[in-house]
């Protein structure tokens, strides 16, 4: 029998072994094709014609011809078997006497003619394979830090899976019918390396899952697969790793870049980090609320840069095998050049992994108090982006909607400087359909509401000017206040203001008075003049039994609160901005103390309007009470500031003759008792029900009836005379 073919009994023995069908009947060996000197030349390779991928699989062919030629030497010098299922003396001979050495194939192959063309050949083609100028296994080599072993592997690897019927001849070359795949053992053989493995676990090509191993059963070798996504880049096609679909894409943005963005600044900077230390990895973490356009600001610092983007959401990923998911990010950045956009809560929380090598420049975006841990090898630069100042609302809504290119100028500034927007603020309010500004105002003030949890509430505000029943002087600061808080944005837009005043350009206000005295209705009604919410803050969400909770969830607030034009209202303001101890006796009492100067610090550097409500100014710190802009106290109303709240809760609430009729009661009452704006309220209140249960008009039997109510929440009560009086002058009428 010849080398060129391989016997029948020996085809039996590979069925015999691998326990299933062998490749083929009469499988064939390699053929002996011995190639003319000049048709062996390095140079017949480097034609433009020879695809790299062709080289690669000719290479192999090489060397699987030289294998299979050795083999062939070896079956035959033990002579046929016969079609038995055992495992023949003479085979067993030489297992035991290791004919198939690594030294014994070199040697026989130097004596053989034909081995000795087709190694040279080989010799050859793998030189022309280096030389290659556009080589994308050299590319891959550089990116990943292969070393030559591991490149001759990824060879090996790629030209079985460039050519299934290459594992034909895996099978036929470990001479069992199962073992359709290359493994180490028959890769160091193919390379004429010792038989000790010279590929190790911790060789990039394997953490780079360049390469895999797959386990293929108990007994059997592991299989060296190469990573369908690098099979296809190797030739030249661009794919998703399987990995990561459905978390990864390119990067897409929605919108342009706006004027207050530092996105020179920031491509400058990463340019210059990249010069300055060797091998820098550069990770920029801009933080803003949803809708801030982070995304966008990315691809324009990317754009800037000259480098595709990818946007990877890190919590459509695989949270439970996290590394691998991050490594394949990696790898994918690597292979497509391109930088990386973080979002979701996953990349803030999980951990880095701190040996996987990372691409040079990666985006985190991510909302306040989300920042992600600092990573080793990796230079943080963190980007808060600033809100869009009036002029650029103006633009944006201009730019978004052709509804708002018609709006009256006027209406659309007065938009823009009362609700400042960030650009997905106004995407979501023109796919809602807002077709004008007093509808795009309650779009915006629907999505600012949604970003201040259970630490606040939004408080209605249905009252106007004229629902105010206050002495003259509290009315007039009131309305000074409501025209800052109308002029403040264009006002502090000013570089002189900005530069005069680098603090303190919040507008914050004390309401202080007795229960009931009219402040949160005050409130709300310079809320509704500016078209805002009012968003009362919990207190009892807010003050924390925990050592730093306080101070952490007043932050989340007022940072909240500053990204979204509201009305900041904390009512009972004496729990948080207490006076600090001049004493301290314990630990507690530290941690009080330094509460309230953090406290007062924060509400100080905050730049928006913001309203406290106490029944206890005295309570307050004094430094804190310096840093106001308006001190108003609200009095208990006199006789006549009475009358004219029984007037007007009545007339709303019946008609204006039923008022009329109870003028002279109004009177009485309004001079036999001292009571609140809220007291009356609820007076008036509680006599309607009763008036509704006497199937009666409202008398002033009725209103005595709910003065008495609110009267006893305080023990206190109408005297008999008084009462008397009221009831008998009542009835005389």
């Amino acid at each position: 029998m010849g080398v060129g073919a391989m016997s029948s009994a020996r085809a039996k023995s590979i069925k015999r072994k691998g326990g299933r069908k062998a490749p083929a009947k009469n499988a064939r060996a390699p053929q002996a094709r011995p190639r003319s000197a000049s048709q062996s030349e390095t140079r017949e390779y480097t034609q433009p014609e020879h695809k790299e991928s062709d080289l690669v699989l000719a290479w192999f062919r090489l060397l699987a011809r030289r294998r299979g030629a050795w083999l062939q030497h070896l079956w035959l010098s033990e002579g046929s078997l016969d079609g038995r299922a055992t495992v023949t003396h003479a085979e067993l001979a030489g297992i035991l006497a290791d004919e198939d050495s690594p030294d014994a194939e070199a040697e026989w192959s130097r004596n053989q003619a034909t081995v000795r063309a087709w190694q040279s050949e080989a010799e050859h083609v793998k030189k022309a394979l280096d030389a290659l100028d556009h080589s994308r296994f050299q590319r891959l080599a550089r990116v990943f830090g292969l070393g030559a072993e591991e490149i001759d592997l990824l060879r090996l690897c790629a030209a079985v899976a460039f050519d299934p019927q290459l594992s034909r001849v895996c099978a036929y070359l470990q001479d069992h019918s199962g073992r359709t795949y290359l493994t180490e053992e028959l890769a160091s053989r193919l390379l004429g390396v010792d038989r000790a493995s010279v590929w190790t676990p911790e060789m990039n090509i394997f953490r780079w899952e360049l390469i895999q191993r797959r386990d293929m059963g108990v007994g059997e070798p592991q299989a060296l697969v190469i990573d369908p996504q690098i099979k296809d880049w190797l030739r030249g096609k661009s794919s998703l790793d399987e990995v990561l679909i459905g978390a990864v894409g390119m990067a897409e943005s929605n919108g342009s870049a706006l004027p207050e963005w530092p996105i020179d600044e920031i491509a400058t900077w990463t340019q210059e980090s990249f010069r300055s230390v060797e091998q820098t990895r550069v990770r920029v973490v801009v933080v803003a609320p949803r809708g801030g356009g982070k995304g966008d600001f990315a691809a324009a610092v990317a754009a800037k840069l000259t480098m595709p983007l990818l946007a990877v959401d890190s919590d459509a990923g695989d949270e439970g095998n996290w590394k691998r998911f991050f490594l394949h990010t990696q790898r994918q950045a690597f292979l497509e050049t391109a930088a990386l956009s973080w979002i979701g809560e996953a990349v803030s929380r999980q951990r880095w992994p701190g040996s996987q090598p990372l691409f040079p420049l990666q985006f985190v975006l991510c909302e306040p108090g989300l920042e992600p841990a600092p990573v080793t090898g990796a230079v943080d630069r963190v980007v808060r982006l600033p809100m869009p100042e009036t002029k650029t609302g103006e633009h944006l809504w201009q730019q978004s909607s052709p509804h708002a290119r018609t709006w009256p100028p006027a209406e659309l500034r007065k938009l823009a400087e009362h609700h400042r927007v960030w650009p997905g603020d106004v995407i979501r309010a023109i796919q809602l359909g807002a077709s004008s500004p007093a509808e795009a105002a309650l779009l915006v003030r629907d999505s600012a509401r949604r970003r201040f949890g259970n630490l606040a509430q939004i408080l209605e505000c249905p009252f106007d000017w004229d629902d105010l029943v206050l002495p003259q002087g509290v009315k007039q600061l009131l309305e000074a206040i409501s025209f800052e808080a109308e002029e403040r944005g264009e006002f502090w837009q000013q570089k002189a203001a900005q530069r005069l005043f680098p603090q303190g350009r919040g507008l914050v206000a004390l309401f202080s008075g007795p229960s009931g005295t009219g402040k949160t209705m005050a409130a709300q009604v310079i809320a509704a003049r500016l078209t805002q919410d009012l968003c009362r803050v919990n207190v009892a969400q807010l003050v924390s039994k925990w050592v730093g909770e306080t101070p952490k969830n007043v932050e989340q607030v007022i940072r909240v609160a500053a990204e979204n034009d509201v009305v900041l209202f904390f009512d009972e303001a004496d729990a948080l901005f207490a006076r600090r101890l001049t004493e301290i006796r314990d630990a507690q009492d530290r941690f009080a103390n330094t509460d309230t100067a953090f406290l007062l610090q924060a509400i100080e550097s905050y730049p928006g309007i913001a309203i406290l409500a106490t029944n206890l100014k005295t309570n307050i710190d004094a430094a804190f009470l310096r840093r106001l802009r308006y001190l108003v106290e609200f009095p208990k109303p006199d006789a006549g500031l009475q009358r004219t709240l029984w007037i007007k809760l009545v007339t709303a609430l019946t008609d204006a003759k039923r008022a009329r009729a109870l003028a002279g009661t109004f009177d009485r009452l309004s001079a036999a008792t001292e009571v609140t704006p809220a007291q009356i309220k609820f007076a008036v209140l509680a006599g309607l029900f009763a008036a509704r249960a006497d199937n009666q008009p409202l008398n002033a039997r009725h209103l005595l009836i709910g003065l008495d109510r609110e009267l006893a929440k305080e023990g206190r009560a109408i005297g008999p005379r008084d009462r008397d009086k009221i009831l008998a002058m009542a009835e005389a009428a």
